[in-house]
Formats: structure tokens, sequence, C-alpha cells
């Protein structure tokens, strides 16, 4: 097996998951104008979770920020009041970007301290999200490579065909569609519900636009978390590039976990025997190639497998720059970052998910224990995989957000030595990052706005930032990177949890209150959570 076959099925597993009008000087827009009181009520349909007490409301905001007078949308925004009298509001993202957030406190309810319930706790669904003015990008999906040899036939979406789709529902509104946006959307409801500060929880893509929410109106930003940091320095090319180191070492924590429980699973008493089995059940259930790693500790001898086109194709015959060619592969990465193939192969899909959080370990392993005893028992891997489903309109955002802002200009002589990596036997991770960092997520697509230059030092109090230190979606950099720029103060956690507040964590679940009610931050370094 080369390189390029591990490289490739990795990031299959990794890069979903995680991550413009704005063309304008912040300085040169106006704050959001005062609004009427907003009326909450019934949630729309499917959106939060029965009986958690969450409310709804609708908010119309500017579709262009820049033009204030201009066209409308309109954002869903949920509410779920204090219990007795309010501390003040809080405000959350999960994520993403693309993730649903209308939901996130109510199911959270039982998770996080109890403390949380003295607050007032809003979410707002993101601009272009499904009941916020949805993207509507439906295309029949035309002009996709053939998928590679047993692999199930994956309907993509062309990038220009989706983004002449998306203008021609409605003029102008894809453009918007960037992190700046976002947090004058945020703004714009903070305006509406009369409240002079927010504080503020985000988790991964939720990081940043947390950051940016705060370099742009300091003066409106409580206290933030943030948790499980994007790099500002990595938007968004090299942030995915990344991924595919900090992804790996945490595909090995967790065969090596499972080889540690072989008593409970049996699946294999060491890291390499786990693999090994793991490697087979994909691609047993039509994996092929997707399931070719480089098996724990790494430094291995290449496995047998065909290598998959276009890269075999340049591996034979090198790389000659053609529109042609550069558009095989450009449809090859869109492939793998839409998740196409880990929707076909369940155990693909549910190694994903388990490199989210040690949580989902147990599960996991013993879903694949099921799988490895009966094959047609993978009730327990779609049930995992399930944890990571996303709306299209979600998946329509994140390529919005990413190719609209992606600020690393993509560097096509990289194909080449990608190719060169795959066809020596070297390192699958390399050739992985290289292909990222060609541009190929994007391809055609080229940026329309500038990110935004985090800077937190006008904030009154300085944001906590929590950063796990094998996090394998945003990788363990992004924590002290992204607490320079907002001058914060970063609790490395041990281990790799994606995601690291509400997990049962006594240590930094009581961190995070102290600083919400004080502004205080006593630690710099906790445990891991315990599993469930």
């Amino acid at each position: 097996m080369t390189s390029a076959q591990r490289a490739a099925g990795l990031a299959a597993l990794l890069v979903a998951g995680l991550l413009g009008a704005a063309t304008a000087a912040p300085a040169l827009l106006a704050p959001a104008a005062a609004a009427p009181a907003v009326a909450f009520g019934d949630c729309p349909e499917g959106a939060v979770p029965a009986g958690r007490g969450v409310q709804c409301a609708v908010v119309d905001v500017p579709m262009n920020h820049a033009d204030p007078d201009g066209a409308t949308i309109e954002l869903t925004v949920s509410r779920i009041p204090a219990d007795g009298s309010s501390r003040g509001v809080i405000a959350a993202n999960p994520g993403g970007p693309g993730a649903d957030a209308l939901d996130y406190w109510a199911r959270r309810i039982d998770t996080f301290p109890a403390a949380l319930k003295q607050y007032d706790r809003i979410a707002v669904q993101p601009r272009g999200m499904r009941w916020s003015t949805p993207l509507d990008c439906a295309v029949k999906p035309t002009g996709a490579e053939p998928a590679p040899a047993g692999v199930k036939e994956i309907a993509l979406r062309p990038r220009d065909d989706m983004r002449a789709t998306c203008e021609a529902a409605l003029p102008g509104y894809l453009d918007t569609i960037t992190t700046e946006s976002t947090a004058r959307d945020l703004d714009a409801v903070r305006s509406a519900l009369g409240v002079e500060r927010l504080d503020y929880l985000g988790t991964s893509y939720g990081t940043y636009l947390g950051a940016v929410y705060a370099t742009l109106f300091p003066e409106h930003t409580g206290r933030m978390v943030l948790d499980s940091n994007v790099n500002p320095g990595w938007v968004w090319t090299e942030e995915f590039a990344q991924q595919q180191v900090a992804g790996k070492q945490r595909l090995d924590d967790l065969f090596a976990w499972i080889a540690e429980h072989d008593g409970e699973y049996g699946l294999g008493n060491t890291p390499l025997q786990v693999y090994r089995n793991w490697v087979r059940l994909v691609a047993d259930q039509g994996g092929g190639w997707y399931a070719n790693l480089t098996p724990p500790p790494a430094a291995v001898s290449d496995l047998p497998g065909a290598l998959p086109e276009p890269l075999a194709e340049i591996a034979r015959d090198g790389f000659n720059g053609s529109v042609e060619q550069i558009g095989k592969v450009q449809n090859l990465t869109r492939t793998l970052v839409a998740g196409g193939t880990s929707a076909q192969v369940p155990l693909l899909g549910a190694t994903t998910v388990a490199t989210y959080t040690r949580a989902f370990w147990p599960n996991f392993a013993r879903a694949m224990s099921d799988a490895n005893a009966d094959p047609r028992n993978i009730g327990k891997l779609l049930a995992l995989e399930g944890a990571s489903s996303s709306d299209p309109t979600g998946q329509v955002v994140f390529t919005a957000i990413t190719c609209n802002e992606n600020a690393v200009e993509p560097r096509l002589e990289l194909i080449a030595v990608a190719a060169g990596t795959i066809a020596s036997g070297g390192s699958a991770m390399e050739a992985r990052a290289n292909l990222v960092r060609a541009g190929m997520n994007c391809g055609s697509w080229r940026p329309v706005a500038k990110p935004v230059a985090v800077d937190g030092a006008a904030l009154r109090t300085p944001p906590l930032l929590l950063q796990s230190r094998y996090d394998a979606l945003t990788a363990y950099e992004g924590g002290p990177a992204l607490a320079r720029a907002v001058h914060g103060k970063l609790i490395v956690v041990d281990g790799g949890d994606h995601g690291t507040f509400g997990r049962g964590n006594g240590t930094v679940d009581g961190a995070v209150v102290r600083y919400l009610e004080t502004g205080e931050v006593g630690i710099d370094r906790a445990e891991q959570a315990p599993l469930p």
C-alpha cells in the first residue's frame, strides 16, 4: 500500500469536521441599531428537544451589514430563561461552521453545571442554515468522477454549480456567509434583546466566531469561554492540514485503549492487532482503500492495496498542471472532505465520531466488537455515526465560510510534492496535508472576504480558553495561539477530548463556573475527564 492511500483514507475520517459581505473595514460599519422587543414563543418543529423549556424567536437582520438599509434575512434565536433571578445572558455557538445551534443548551441541561441555570441561555442559528434564511443551493450533481474501486458512488455537488445555484436563489447572499457577518448577526440579536453585554461560550469553530465578535464589539463582550480553539493564523486551509497529524495520534490512542481492554472487546491485545482488525472490517464493509492507515506506531512497511485515481495517474506520469488533472484531484478531495465515504461505511463514520472524545470510546469498541463477531450487526456503529450527522444546509455553510474567507493561498505545486511522497512510500500524513494545502478543498472558489484580525486588547475581562493537549480536530497549537491573540488565560487539559467543558470533569467545570461568576482563573492545567 502506498502513502497516498493512507493519507486519503485518514482524510475521510478527520476532515469533516471541523471548519463575504464583510469587505469593508470594521470601523466603517456602524453597530447594530436598537430594535423592538423580541417576542419568544414556540420553536420550529424538530429544532429543539421537547420539555426543556426552550423558547424561540425570529429576528430580522441586514443581509449585508455594510448595507443596513438593504435586504434583510431572518435569524431564529432560542432561549432558556434563568431559574429565578438572572445573572446575565450567555450566548453559545457549538462550532462547525455549519452546526445547528438552537438545541445547544437544551441538550446539555443535564451535563452542564447547575450554576449555569442562573443565566439566560441563548443561541443564534447561524445565517444560511435551516431556520435562519437557509441557503438554497440544491443542484443535480453532474460531472463527478467515478468513485474509487470498492466504494459506492457518491453524489457530489460541484463547487461552481453550487455557487451559481445559490446566487440565483438569493443574489448576493452567498458572499455574506462569513464569520464576520455571523458575529455581526450576534450583535444585532444582542441589541434586539436589549442586552448591554453578552457572556459567551464557544466550542471549536465557535471559538473563532467568539474571538471575532470580541474584536468587533469589545464594549458588548462580557466573560468569554473558548473551548477547543481554532488557530487564527491557520484560517482555513492550514487548520485542516494540521488536523492530519493530530487526528492520527488520537486514532493511535484509541487503538491502544481498545488493546488494553482486549478481555472485554476481543479485538487484539496490541494496538497493531486492533488496527489490523479495523482495516479488515472497513474493507469488508466496502471501504476499500479508505481503510488504509499507517498502523501504530506508524513506522512500518507499506501494506498492499490499489492506489486510487487520479493519484495513481500522477504517481505514474507526474503532475502536468492541466485543468483536467487538477479537476480530478479536486473531485477526489471533495469526496474526502464531504465525508461521503464515511456515510457509506459505518465503521469509518463511527471512527470519526470516536476521535472527538474518550466518552465515545467504550461505545465504539463495543460496536466494533459486535461487527467483528457478526458483520451484519452494525446497529451500534450506525447509531454512533449518527452523532455527527448534519443538515445539508450546514454542509453548504461550512463550504461557504471556509472558502469565502480562506486566507491561505493555494499552492498547486504541492500536488506534485504529494504525488512524489506517495510514489516514494513516504509519510501518509505529509501527503494528505500537502493535498489540502494545494487548495483542493475549495478548488476554483476564491475568497471574497478578508478574515478579521483577532485582537482582545480592548476587553475588560480576559477570556478563558480551554484546550486539550491531543485534540484531534483543533490541534493543540490553536489554544496558545488564540490565547495570545485575545490576551486570554489558557487552561491546558490532558487527553484529547474535543470540547472539554460539560464532560464530567469537575476541575474544568469548576474553573468555568468560577470564571463566569468572578472573572478569575485559578489554574492553568487539568486532568482529562474520566470515562463515563
